[in-house]
């Protein structure tokens, strides 16, 4: 391209814009009647709007054509579409020319499309001519747009617009023009902030769980030595062996020509450098790296979408729903243990923009028919398969699938009645199941029905979707087979089978439990489920095989229907979250509550840890907790209660005190009920949570536990009935075991744990002093 840009500079180009708009040639614009005045007050408004471009593209230093580049969301584009982050609006405009120029406004748009594009933020851009306008669709046509539908747009001047909506990918723009677009998210200075980030966690987490073995060398400076390289850092030092390692002080040397000389910060390198340290075999090395790169690439994307401060995300713009889908993109970490978090093995360039969580984009679901010979539904007593569609589908939607189905199966002997309705993840249909299951397909025992017609956000658990467009209908989740943290993100088919049996037995616990139905606390339950097997696949594999896992489906209660006036909705994972200026989004919440940080912390301890305590006690019955199975109700800021998620796959039973039905018996497992609340809670989560508080000054540490340690002994004296099996847990014991979950990872990033027999493939790495046993001490 030859074009160069400069923004429009008033009053120096008010008669240049005149004479380009204020013509016939220019009549979709609206002002071919406009005085040079007007046309300068317009522009100068447009100028002043945020996110708001007007450019002009020069050739030789001559200006040819006009450009703007705007925010959709601010535009009259503003629910007129389904918009995604990183969508970019553009107008453009090629004057009348006296000797036209074969060619030239091909050249112009596709300069003024790069242009948007050199922006890696931008992933869309979408143009709204005028539907009359047919010399401009057909250029755009040839730049690579794609038509999407006509809309009605409102115009400034109270008329409407109706428009032809166009959208263009950067791949499009590649394929349609040649071009090769440049701007990328991987800049020098983003990938460099990320690898200290990465290492950062490295160095604090391989030191927590004593692979790593840093010299202390005062004033919170450690180092690390190996083979000629040096790296130095600061770190505060914290309970639980916690490490917050400081990414700017990263300092990575070289020994050479006799002295030591500066290094590039390279997590990679620092991986391989360390790998007999981090017990990486030669096999696992190169696939750990992988995703090592994957988890620093998600932080470079994650760096240009930090568009929210912590207390911004605090003030819940929006509704419940939109307030509560915009946390859950703007976090900006996963997994607090896990140091390659991201790994997501199997997604590409585009599939990570479209199903990334952290890019906040909306799509529709896929719905396949499954033969019932190969297919099984199950719900609770209370919910039918008709049911369950009717809350999912709209009537018309409805018939429009079983249509699509119907067709498939004229002259087939077949009949709808057959077969069940189920949601698959685009991905998975595209990846693996239109080939891996190929056979299936052919023999009409699996048939493709098209796109639902609601748009589904993914949660950060990846293959978890929240229905945007009617946020009170379930969630669904749905089998994806990429890696990612040591496990195939599938789902089983046959333990579908019982998830909402699981389910509904625990909603009934729940409800008998003289306390648990007084807590601040309640279920998210998954109330249907649905697995497809597949014959040939069972035969040659055992239970545990990726391709068992590769086609089911659940649907989880959505929150928003338990909501009251006034509260919102947050993953408890959004505690830690920290913005880019340092701010976790736990303290912006307590600082907006009003309240004291004690009294919030109290209150959050007796939704979130009282219960899972009284589980334990009362029952044996331990849950996974981690911050992305928990979501918090909060009003004002203040937690209200929590919502307990993701159950039928993640409780469990450790003993036989309590009387379960058979088709949930697999629920019974054994273990150390107590490793729930020292590792899942103590050491995942609140080790992360108390450093937060205390680095911003909202809480000490030691005051954290002291408040932790108040609540559970509160629990204990107001039920005598259960002190004595609170006291057999042993939670103010001296020590607990250090497990973890870096070393599985390292080990085995196929799969960390055989999900049958979790506790038993566990790490352990001796001991950690616990928390409640010095706060028990200093409050007496």
């Amino acid at each position: 391209m030859t074009f160069k840009f400069r923004t429009v500079s008033l009053p120096h180009d008010t008669q240049l814009l005149h004479s380009w708009i204020a013509t016939e040639h220019a009549a979709f614009w609206g002002m071919r009647h406009a005085t040079a005045a007007q046309v300068e007050s317009a522009y100068a408004q447009l100028l002043d709007t945020p996110r708001y471009q007007v450019l002009l593209g020069l050739e030789h230093q001559d200006p040819r054509f006009l450009v703007e580049l705007y925010d959709p969301l601010e535009s009259p584009l503003a629910g007129a579409y389904r918009h995604i982050p990183g969508d970019l609006g553009l107008h453009f405009l090629a004057p009348a020319a006296t000797a036209p120029e074969a060619g030239f406004t091909y050249r112009a748009l596709a300069a003024a499309v790069q242009q948007g594009f050199d922006d890696p933020r931008v992933q869309r851009i979408i143009v709204e001519p005028d539907l009359r306008n047919k010399s401009i669709h057909a250029l755009n046509a040839r730049v690579g747009f794609r038509p999407v539908g006509p809309v009605r747009l409102a115009e400034a001047d109270g008329g409407t617009k109706h428009a032809l909506l166009s959208i263009i990918t950067r791949a499009e723009f590649e394929q349609a023009t040649g071009a090769v677009l440049t701007g990328t998210v991987l800049s020098p200075e983003r990938w460099e902030r990320a690898n200290r980030h990465v290492l950062a966690k490295a160095l604090g987490e391989f030191s927590h769980e004593r692979l790593l073995e840093p010299a202390e060398h005062g004033e919170q400076w450690y180092s690390l030595h190996k083979d000629g390289h040096r790296y130095r850092f600061t770190a505060g030092r914290y309970r639980m062996n916690h490490w917050l390692v400081q990414p700017s002080s990263i300092i990575h040397e070289r020994f050479a020509d006799g002295s030591w000389q500066p290094a590039g910060v390279d997590v990679l390198d620092f991986v391989t450098l360390y790998r007999q340290e981090l017990t990486l075999s030669e096999a696992q090395l190169p696939t750990y790296l992988e995703e090592l790169s994957s988890t620093l690439s998600s932080h470079c994307y994650k760096q240009l979408q930090a568009s929210h401060s912590s207390a911004q995300l605090a003030q819940f713009a929006g509704t419940a729903a939109q307030s509560f889908q915009r946390i859950e993109a703007a976090m900006t970490e996963g997994h607090p243990c896990f140091v390659a978090n991201n790994g997501r093995m199997g997604l590409g360039r585009a599939d990570y923009l479209r199903y990334a969580p952290e890019t906040g984009t909306a799509l529709p679901l896929g719905w396949v028919a499954a033969h019932r010979s190969r297919a099984h539904f199950s719900s609770i007593d209370t919910l039918d398969y008709d049911g369950l569609l009717a809350d999912e589908l709209d009537p018309g939607e409805r018939a429009r699938l079983e249509g699509v189905l119907e067709r498939a199966l004229r002259d087939t002997g077949g009949t709808a009645a057959d077969y069940i309705l189920m949601p698959v993840h685009p991905w998975q249909w595209e990846n693996r199941l239109s080939i891996t299951f190929a056979n299936d397909i052919a023999a009409r025992k699996l048939i493709w029905l098209g796109a639902s017609a609601d748009h589904y956000q993914p949660q950060q658990s990846i293959r978890t979707f929240f229905n945007v467009d009617a946020p009170q209908r379930h969630y669904v989740k749905t089998a994806m087979s990429i890696l990612n943290m040591g496990f195939m993100r599938g789902l089983s088919a046959e333990y579908m089978k019982a998830t909402p049996a699981i389910n509904q037995w625990l909603g009934e616990l729940f409800e008998k439990d003289a306390v648990l139905s007084t807590q601040p606390v309640a279920l998210l339950r998954e109330v249907a489920a649905v697995g497809y097997r597949n014959p040939q696949f069972e035969a040659a594999t055992d239970a545990s095989a990726a391709q068992r896992k590769m086609l089911a489906a659940l649907w989880r209660e959505s929150p928003i229907g338990a909501l009251a006036d006034g509260e919102r909705l947050a993953t408890m994972a959004s505690l830690l979250h920290v913005d880019d200026q340092g701010r976790s989004f736990a303290a912006a919440l307590i600082r907006s509550s009003g309240l004291d940080p004690e009294q919030w912390l109290a209150a959050y301890l007796d939704a979130y840890l009282v219960p899972l305590v009284h589980c334990l006690a009362a029952y044996d019955l331990v849950f996974m907790p981690h911050g992305e199975n928990v979501i918090l109700v909060l009003k004002d800021g203040a937690v209200q209660r929590v919502l307990l998620k993701d159950l039928g796959e993640e409780i469990a039973v450790l003993s036989d005190r309590v009387e379960l039905p058979d088709e949930i018996r697999r629920v019974r497992t054994g273990g150390d009920p107590v490793l729930s609340i020292f590792t899942d809670v103590f050491d995942s989560f609140f080790r992360f949570l108390a450093p937060l508080l205390d680095a911003e000054e909202v809480l000490g540490e030691d005051d954290f536990w002291r408040i932790v340690s108040q609540r559970l002994l509160g629990y204990r004296s107001a039920y005598p009935l259960f002190a004595e099996d609170f006291d057999r847990l042993g939670l103010f014991a001296q020590a607990f075991p250090l497990s973890c979950l870096n070393r599985l990872q390292l080990r085995n990033n196929q799969q960390m744990l055989d999900l049958a027999d979790q506790s038993g493939g566990l790490l352990y790495a001796g001991e950690l002093e616990n928390p409640l046993a010095s706060a028990l001490v200093a409050m007496k």
